[in-house]
């Protein structure tokens, strides 16, 4: 070891030493009982603070991370099999485990390398009698971007004396554990959808036959797409003054939902078992409808207003196809959003395409002078897989009128209108989607309606001004210039086109916010020492919408804890997602299957973020990861807390968990939060709407201020524990 490490880590080994007091010499009786009185605090605090704090969890899901011992033998992604020894604590109620090195530490990096990369080749250099501990207080002494992996500095930098140094352990969360409490889960399920085409429970154990039928029933029938349907991502609004005196006074809410086939309700390895043309008929269908429903306070479904309707079929925007071919919809994983009093839906095309939505009650004049979508947008002549241009060629005045929409199910009471054709935001590219839509008010001109931005990224935080009901109209092979490579063949005939070359307009560029983007506010398993720390995260860090935005005042930023956290003004809250992305290395033979076990692709964990109500938009902090768990089950009813209506397919969810280091959680592979509002109400709570393994949709109540105990926790609950 050079002169200059030792003297680092023997001042480092001084220091604690200096904070230890001095022995006295007591009796083994007494020492007994001291032992036997703490494991009762802790055993009681822990019982305490987990029933206070986090929603309930089955302990024998967590097995103490059982499955976590076997999971060290195995080599670590990207170290050339090197391994630091350690031994991993595990608390009581296995909500989290401890590790003397910082999270801070597994997580930051100096440039582009991983700080605890730098840990790892160091400790290789010291030799085997030097511990990994040993290795990261020397690299916290050296770099002062990797300064969190000294013990010492992470303390302060999470404001906790010096003084605590020798008996505090760094958390690290479980995502079934970090999850914020909830209130009021309700899960949504649309009656009007037919029996028909709802899966029988009693095929649920044989749907590998069940998927084969419904694929030759459609072959033989000449029908396009699988005939069964889905529903889940619920998008969700307080529905706005001008809208609500339309509709019944006991309205307050509207939920959005994806109706498909598409879906990931059943196992992984039910779907590989299935043939090619099979297996893309489920996931690549043609059949992404919109469905829509008013709900009363108790987020209830109000009899006889919900609808389900063909957006692209009567907009002329679907796909040419034809019978047993498998094409991706025209619109997928529709969202809602309040702007300036008025409603606006979202989806995803070629990337992300927006329109007005007005609603009225069936039967009321507002909408009788309107012509239909369909007269307008359909010659009534049948399209081909073949024709060289749109059915009917359409004016973008034409495309700019408003037009009703006709339900394929339900619409008994409830009648819906767009007022245009819709039009692309073109500034996240082709790959864009799930941009959240937010308002702040004008700062040149405060009487003038609010100013509208698409939130196109959230690490690091891209946002972009748009003109919602304002376009260019580009060229059909400018659009094919964005859609392929250079050099690569520009022709297609997809009627999406039309849509794509409508490009909102938009104010000024892109806002970018900083590069560095504050560190977690707590961790989680991942970032452990003997899981996935430095270069191996399994998460991406690029987090995604999600959902935007609730705005929390000063005050309610500094309801979670007794720290100052926000001195200025308020701050814009949002929900965003990360998952492990597939890689090419899964698809190769020579890589262990143990391996690509390990940390198995396309699992989903979920995060807040809060940032400033002002361009540029920067991110003041994120909390760690969290997941929203399965639908409480008895058998195969709800549990008597769920609310909503039952839906069947919520016994299906528990198909396919969340896992990494071959530990399982208690929550889906896939939650994917599609909503985040303020409650209608009660300004001090929210709710959240979430899709469970694109199977089904569910919502729940947060306070703000549990919101606010993850963005900004107090050290001793949240990031350290003292351990004797």
């Amino acid at each position: 070891m050079a002169a200059k490490e030792k003297k680092i880590l023997n001042n480092a080994i001084e220091q604690i030493s200096r904070q230890r007091p001095h022995r006295q010499p007591v009796s083994r009786r007494d020492v007994a009982m001291l032992f036997i009185v703490l494991a009762i605090i802790l055993v009681v605090a822990n019982n305490w603070y987990l029933g206070t704090h986090h929603v309930g969890r089955d302990p024998k899901n967590n097995a103490l991370f059982a499955a976590l011992q076997a999971s060290l033998g195995s080599d670590r992604l990207g170290s050339g099999g090197d391994r630091s020894s350690s031994t991993i604590v595990v608390n009581q109620t296995g909500a989290y485990i401890l590790s003397e090195i910082c999270g801070g530490c597994t997580r930051s990096n100096a440039g582009r390398r991983p700080c605890f990369d730098i840990v790892r080749k160091k400790h290789k250099q010291l030799g085997e009698n030097a511990s990994i501990l040993d290795a990261a207080i020397i690299i916290g002494a050296e770099q002062k971007e990797c300064e969190l992996c000294d013990p010492a500095k992470c303390l302060s930098h999470y404001h906790i004396d010096g003084g605590q140094l020798n008996n505090t352990k760094s958390k690290y969360w479980r995502f079934d554990m970090s999850l914020p409490k909830f209130s009021k889960p309700t899960t949504f399920y649309l009656q009007s959808i037919p029996t028909e085409l709802r899966i029988p429970t009693e095929r649920f154990n044989d749907i590998l036959s069940y998927f084969v039928e419904r694929h030759t029933y459609s072959l033989k029938n000449k029908l396009v797409g699988m005939q069964y349907l889905v529903e889940y991502n619920p998008g969700l609004v307080v529905i706005p003054p001008l809208e609500k005196a339309k509709l019944p006074k006991e309205a307050y809410y509207l939920v959005s939902l994806r109706v498909t086939p598409a879906n990931n309700c059943f196992e992984a390895k039910v779907y590989t078992q299935l043939r090619e043309e099979i297996w893309k008929a489920v996931y690549h269908t043609g059949t992404n409808h919109l469905g829509l429903a008013l709900l009363d306070k108790d987020y209830q479904v109000i009899e006889g207003y919900e609808t389900v309707i063909e957006m692209d079929v009567q907009l002329d925007l679907q796909r040419r196809t034809f019978v047993g071919s498998s094409l991706s919809p025209t619109f997928m994983d529709y969202r809602i959003f309040v702007l300036n009093g008025r409603i606006y839906l979202h989806a995803n095309a070629e990337t992300v395409s927006v329109t007005q939505l007005n609603l009225s009650m069936t039967g009321r004049g507002d909408h009788e002078k309107i012509e239909y979508c369909d007269s307008i947008y359909k010659s009534g002549e049948p399209a081909t897989a073949t024709s060289s241009k749109n059915a009917k060629d359409i004016t973008d005045e034409e495309m700019d009128k408003p037009c009703k929409l006709k339900s394929l199910f339900g619409g008994q009471k409830l009648q819906v209108a767009i007022g245009s054709q819709f039009r692309t935001i073109w500034s996240g590219g082709v790959t864009g989607k799930n941009y959240a839509l937010f308002s702040i008010p004008n700062i040149t001109h405060p009487n003038a309606p609010d100013s509208i931005y698409a939130e196109i990224d959230i690490f690091p935080h891209h946002v972009h001004q748009v003109l919602l009901h304002e376009h260019n109209r580009i060229t059909r092979h400018q659009v094919f210039e964005r859609v392929w490579k250079p050099g690569t063949r520009k022709r297609r005939n997809f009627p999406i086109d039309v849509v794509n070359e409508r490009e909102m307009k938009t104010v000024g560029n892109i806002t970018e916010s900083r590069a560095d983007v504050p560190l977690p506010s707590f961790f989680n398993v991942d970032a452990h020492q003997d899981w996935f720390p430095g270069g191996d995260a399994p998460f991406k860090e690029k987090a995604h919408g999600g959902a935007c935005c609730v705005s929390f005042s000063k005050d309610e930023l500094n309801l979670g804890g007794t720290r100052n956290n926000h001195n200025e003004s308020n701050l814009l809250v949002g929900v965003g997602h990360t998952k492990v992305t597939w890689k090419p290395w899964y698809s190769k033979d020579h890589i262990p299957q143990e391996q690509k076990d390990r940390v198995p692709h396309t699992h989903y964990v979920s995060l807040f973020y809060a940032f400033d109500p002002y361009p540029p938009f920067e991110i003041r902090a994120r909390s760690g990861y969290f997941c929203l768990g399965h639908v409480p089950m008895i058998g195969d009813k709800f549990s008597p807390t769920e609310g909503g209506r039952f839906n069947p397919h919520s016994i299906l969810t528990r198909n396919r968990n969340l896992s990494q280091n071959f530990e399982n959680f208690d929550c889906p592979q896939m939650s994917f939060i599609s909503s985040f509002i303020e409650k209608a109400d009660d300004s001090s709570k929210t709710a959240i709407g979430y899709g469970l393994n694109d199977c089904t949709g569910r919502l729940v109540e947060v306070d703000k201020k549990d919101i606010v105990r993850l963005l900004y926790p107090e050290p001793m609950d949240m990031v350290f524990e003292q351990v004797t």
